[in-house]
């Protein structure tokens, strides 16, 4: 009995040796001294009879590392002496721009059943030496010094209105293989403009600190700034991919032959990269802006045109301004032309076209009026004036138009100089009564039984009834006459209505850019209408007074306020401007709209 008991110790022990000597796992550094910002490798590696009974690998926290790349697996199979064996590695690319001595705790895993663990690691971070210029890093050594993006901008403090432009360059001295912008700069204060740059960007080489890099240009773009003070531009973030070179000491025989620069093996590593953060100082423009200024800052042209001065009342006349040049061309507000009391107008059709060549933004746009003429004489349509800052001059500089006279005669549906109804502005007739025939013409005799038909009836019957409506219309009619003011009140509602529905379209069609005009003109136009105000008086201050001294309620002021700042930042801030927040400020606008008709409806 006490034999087997002996024997059983024995075989136990040698199992247990036999497995300690079957299986390991183990933790290698390729260096476990490096420079601050160089590139090193760890490994985790089990070896074993049996390597698929291996699982459930988890790695100790790598802090202060920065991690490159990793787990990488690799298995490695062999034969020795007729028995098979192999290896399985978690291999991590690390650096950290910290120096010191930094401890990476053991990992663990599990092995048919068992839990193993590999020892620990002591890793000293020194001071990085300068490399001799021109050479390339090996393995990727100082990643943090020869691989970053850089923002630049080529002016520091400008006008408000005034174009910055601002440069993301990649700097390199590795292999880069690709990159993707993971997010976007936030231009807030700006309206931005990307400048279109090659499919394949040129590089270029620089020499900074003694090191040869190559650098591309990988954005450009064009920023207006809208609001005056300290702004600041956030960092672009990119995702970068560049290869390593693997040359991982083993105790592989051939290992120094295949370690050669000609057979070394590459690998795909990924990098986040951030470029730095741009502060730019924008003055306010200088001294009072004149009468009608809206905002444009550049180097402008200004036309206006019309296609007939001879009209007929009824026909259309097509006004059309056009401003062209450099500058903040999208941000531009065409004048609105002080026409007379009895030309009708449309909403003016807007066109824009914008180049981005060389980094500077130019464009031309243009608002087309029909203008529709409903009484008969003379008429004069004042010079239009276009206002902008020239930052050549630095001063405002004013631009008119002709003045355009036109001959109105009456049209073939008026007569004796009478004017004819519109939808927005019924006339009086000239005379009382029009088209009398002085001569009687044939007589007949009238049939009895004329007396006893339904014509007799419809004569009897009806013209009281087309007098009382016509008289009621008229005197409908009357009261709006000459109050385009009121024909604008009433219609706001329903006009914003319109646009807002229109936005809506635009939404679902993916069309942005039109959907910020449309929102902006529903909002604006709205307050324009309802408050008896003209553009280049309305701001958000005289808006509130007025809508105050209507009754509206200080919350719903308030929403509208919010609801204009959020449009306009999403508008200008291409980062903010998501399909989700485009749909809020359209509900959000709809709502506000809503509650204003609601109020001053009731205090009607």
């Amino acid at each position: 009995m006490r034999f087997v008991i002996r024997h059983n110790v024995l075989v136990f022990v040698f199992t247990m040796t036999a497995f300690a000597q079957s299986v390991t796992f183990v933790a290698t550094a390729d260096r476990t001294t490096v420079g601050a910002g160089e590139q090193f490798e760890v490994s985790f590696s089990i070896s074993a009879s049996d390597v698929n009974g291996a699982k459930n690998f988890k790695p100790p926290t790598l802090t202060p590392f920065t991690v490159l790349s990793g787990p990488n697996q690799s298995t490695n199979m062999q034969f020795v002496n007729g028995q098979m064996s192999g290896s399985v590695s978690f291999t991590y690319y690390l650096y950290t721009r910290q120096t010191g001595r930094f401890t990476i705790a053991p990992a663990t895993i599990e092995y048919k059943g068992t839990t193993l663990k590999s020892q620990s690691l002591q890793i000293e971070v020194t001071q990085s030496k300068p490399q001799a210029q021109g050479k390339e890093p090996d393995n990727a050594q100082n990643v943090a010094d020869n691989l970053y993006i850089r923002a630049i901008a080529d002016k520091q403090r400008v006008r408000q209105g005034e174009p910055v432009t601002v440069t993301y360059k990649l700097y390199t001295r590795l292999q880069v293989s690709g990159y993707d912008i993971a997010k976007a700069p936030v231009y807030q204060g700006f309206w931005a403009e990307e400048v279109e740059q090659p499919k394949q960007p040129v590089v270029t080489t620089e020499t900074i600190d003694g090191k040869q890099f190559r650098v591309a240009t990988i954005r450009k773009t064009s920023l207006f700034p809208t609001q005056s003070g300290n702004l600041t531009i956030s960092p672009l973030e990119v995702r970068c991919a560049f290869q390593l070179a693997s040359r991982k000491k083993t105790n592989d025989p051939f290992d120094s032959f295949f370690n050669d620069p000609f057979f070394s093996r590459t690998q795909n590593v990924e990098q986040d990269l951030k470029s730095n953060a741009l502060s730019v100082v924008v003055d306010p423009l200088p001294g009072r802006p004149p009468v009608g200024f809206s905002g444009a800052v550049g180097r402008f042209s200004f036309t206006a045109t019309v296609d007939k001065r001879e009209v007929k009342t009824g026909d259309p006349i097509t006004l059309k301004l056009a401003i062209s040049g450099a500058g903040n061309v999208k941000l531009l507000t065409a004048p609105k032309p002080e026409l007379p009391a009895d030309f009708e107008a449309y909403d003016p059709k807007i066109s824009e076209e914008v180049t981005r060549d060389g980094g500077v933004i130019r464009g031309k746009k243009t608002a087309e009026y029909l203008v529709i003429p409903r009484n008969a004489g003379d008429r004069t349509i004042e010079p239009i004036a276009f206002s902008y800052f020239d930052l050549d001059r630095n001063a405002y500089n004013t631009l008119r138009s002709p003045r355009f006279d036109f001959k109105v005669t009456p049209g073939k549906d008026m007569s004796g100089g009478a004017a004819i109804a519109s939808k927005s502005n019924i006339q009086l007739l000239g005379e009382d009564i029009r088209f009398l025939k002085l001569s009687l013409g044939e007589l007949h005799n009238l049939d009895e039984s004329l007396f006893s038909s339904d014509l007799l009836l419809a004569c009897v019957v009806l013209p009281p009834f087309v007098f009382f409506a016509a008289f009621a219309y008229r005197k409908r009619q009357e009261k709006l006459s000459g109050k385009v003011d009121q024909l604008r009140f009433a219609k706001a509602g329903r006009e914003a209505s319109r646009r807002l529905k229109v936005a809506r379209k635009l939404l679902l069609q993916g069309n942005t850019e039109s959907y910020h005009a449309e929102v902006s003109k529903a909002i604006f136009s709205y307050l324009e209408d309802k408050l008896h105000i003209s553009k280049a008086s309305l701001t958000m201050d005289e808006a509130a007074r007025l809508l105050g001294q209507r009754g509206v309620a200080a919350e719903t002021i308030e929403s509208l306020r919010v609801c204009i700042e959020r449009a306009e930042f999403a508008r200008f801030a291409p980062a903010s401007d998501t399909r989700e927040a485009r749909a809020e400020i359209l509900d959000a606008a709809t709502v506000v709209i809503n509650n204003i008709e609601r109020s001053l409806r009731n205090r009607a």
